[in-house]
């Protein structure tokens, strides 16, 4: 039996040497997509607190949801993350030099 947080320690080390979107995205929809399948429980609250604030896992994420026959339950509280706007896409403020 294997360990689901080994396997998803090991697919963040993944995530981090890929070297295009495609990538990520494979990796999502072979390890990410069989972790949540049999693991969901376990895993599911970690992988979404990492989409929220990584790039990666969130495309790694997207392509998982769509490939992995996921319970519907699983798949809204992946769609509220993947749906949010990612916080790093928002434009810094502007501050105003009052002098």
């Amino acid at each position: 039996m294997s360990d689901p947080d080994k396997e998803l320690s090991d697919l963040v080390s993944a995530l981090r040497h890929a070297d295009s979107e495609d990538e990520e995205a494979v990796l999502g929809r072979d390890r990410l997509a069989s972790l949540l399948l049999h693991h969901a429980p376990q895993v599911l609250d970690d992988v979404l607190k990492l989409a929220r604030r990584d790039n990666r896992m969130r495309r790694c994420l997207s392509a998982a949801r769509y490939y992995s026959g996921l319970s519907a339950a699983t798949c809204d509280k992946i769609d509220a993350v993947l749906r949010a706007p990612f916080p790093a896409a928002a434009r810094p403020k502007v501050r105003s030099r009052k002098r």
